[in-house]
């Protein structure tokens, strides 16, 4: 007993025991008699160690030091030292005049942001000054980040440039001629030229132009990109080329398909295959919309001509007439799905925003998903953008079924062995070759009386 008492007495730096803090306790206890002594304990009890708490003279325990974990380190260094490099050459000032404009995606984020698709902010200020670097080494007229297109397991970072010039090929090279229906550089699907990235900080690729018979047979087949430009794209049917075009298929159709503009800024040409002109504020009447006017689809137009079922936006044109052999005939023609189309409920939906600032009017892509365009005004300042960010493929309104192979050939006729003729018939048709031949040579001898 004495043993335990002793025990209880022990003290704390602060000289309390457990013995001395039952005894005040219960002396509280009494002085307060509460209706139930039992609930009232535990606050009692914490009252009385408060008596005995003094600021400043606690302090929590250390945690353990962490080991040093090599591969955190080495990523965290792979990504660190290539990006400071990247903003440093994006903030050096230039000693020549730019002369190429780069879109401000800083700015077009906080459109993206009101709908909650956009990069986050570190990633978005790489894609500037990413950007800032592609503009500057190729000398581009623009340059506007298109998106980011998913795949498995690498992505791509795509840039949409225009004014771009390819570099001449190696002398003794003759590049293959285009194939048919082939759009020319800067008309059609090959109006702008696109660049594709697995790393910011790493080098830009320029994606070759789309040839019509790619963007038809990619509606063909359903394949995640994987980050290798290289890589063969193992699908049935065929596809005709690299993931490289395969990827610029893809962009093809999504930029006909998703980019769009407000009604009213563009006008149309006189010929309607010719780029629309912009509309500048006052000409025509016209003056900015405000974004709550861009709430439903009747705000919103396409602002490129869409693609055809022959992968072209224009028919091809007809061959002069001439003496030369017959051609097989080509597809019927198709009706041309113009610049500035109204857009449908069904394929978009629509929504406006407002976090604190100006109202966002953001138009979201059904049929790809991932695709947005977005509008503000603010200060009689317009701003339009668009951006995707998604895996490239097209909803279906039904389940994909790929394309059946073709039927196999059918089976030969059975081949019979031919009978051997009688010895005799054999005999009879050889000795009548032999007679022939002997009454011919008999015939050509010359007359001996002669």
């Amino acid at each position: 007993m004495d043993s335990g008492k002793a025990f209880l007495r022990k003290t704390d730096e602060n000289g309390v025991s457990v013995y001395s803090h039952l005894t005040d306790v219960l002396a509280t206890l009494l002085e307060m008699k509460p209706a139930s002594s039992l609930d009232a304990f535990e606050g009692a009890s914490l009252a009385v160690k408060a008596k005995h708490y003094a600021p400043g003279k606690l302090a929590p325990t250390p945690a353990p030091p962490e080991l040093p974990d090599a591969a955190a380190a080495a990523a965290v260094s792979a990504y660190a030292a290539p990006t400071a490099a990247l903003i440093a050459a994006a903030l050096k000032p230039s000693e020549e005049e730019p002369s190429g404009q780069v879109a401000n995606v800083l700015s077009e984020r906080t459109l993206f942001e009101c709908a909650g698709t956009c990069l986050s902010s570190d990633e978005t200020y790489r894609v500037y000054a990413s950007l800032v670097q592609l503009q500057k080494s190729k000398e581009l007229a623009s340059v506007r980040f298109f998106g980011k297109i998913l795949g498995s397991p690498g992505d791509y970072y795509i840039a949409e440039a225009a004014g771009y010039t390819a570099p001449e090929p190696e002398e003794g090279f003759e590049p293959p001629p285009p194939p048919p229906g082939f759009e020319e550089p800067g008309t059609g699907c090959n109006k702008f030229t696109y660049f594709a990235a697995t790393d910011l900080a790493g080098a830009w690729t320029a994606l070759p132009d789309v040839t019509p018979q790619q963007i038809v047979y990619s509606k063909k087949i359903r394949k995640y990109v994987t980050g290798d430009l290289e890589a063969d794209v193992r699908a049935y049917p065929p596809f005709p080329g690299q993931e490289k075009a395969y990827l610029r298929a893809l962009i093809a159709r999504i930029v006909a398909a998703t980019t769009l503009c407000p009604v009213g800024k563009f006008a149309l040409s006189e010929e309607p295959t010719e780029e629309p002109t912009e509309v500048e504020v006052g000409e025509e009447g016209r003056t900015p919309k405000p974004a709550s006017a861009l709430g439903d689809t009747s705000g919103w137009c396409t602002r490129y001509m869409g693609i055809l079922d022959i992968g072209r936006c224009t028919n091809i044109p007809p061959e002069e007439e001439g003496d030369d052999e017959e051609k097989p005939k080509g597809p019927e023609p198709q009706a041309h799905i113009p610049y500035l189309a109204p857009i449908s409920e069904a394929e978009w939906a629509i929504g406006t925003y407002t976090h604190g600032g100006p109202t966002v009017a953001v138009a979201r892509s059904l049929r790809f998903p991932g695709a947005l365009s977005a509008y503000s005004l603010a200060k009689a300042l317009e701003m339009n953008a668009s951006l995707y960010i998604g895996y490239g493929q097209e909803m279906l309104p039904a389940p994909f079924v790929m394309e059946a192979p073709p039927p196999f050939a059918a089976e030969p006729e059975p081949v019979f062995e031919q009978a051997d003729a009688p010895l005799a018939d054999e005999n009879a048709i050889f000795l009548a070759a032999k007679t022939a031949e002997i009454k011919e040579e008999a015939d050509n001898l010359p007359d001996p009386e002669e």
